[in-house]
């Protein structure tokens, strides 16, 4: 599940991140940030587990 987030939430980020590129609408820069948090977050959680 962990695994599953953390690869939507990076798509998100970057489809975001294209939208920004295209229309230079700084509004979705908050987003971007948001689902890079939470890639990381899981990420890190991915890495301490045992």
């Amino acid at each position: 599940m962990k695994k599953l987030v953390m690869i939507a939430s990076l798509v998100l980020s970057v489809a975001l991140y294209l939208f920004f590129e295209v229309t230079g609408n700084e509004a979705a820069l908050a987003p971007v940030l948001l689902g890079l948090l939470v890639s990381f977050i899981c990420a890190m959680m991915l890495l301490t587990e045992k």
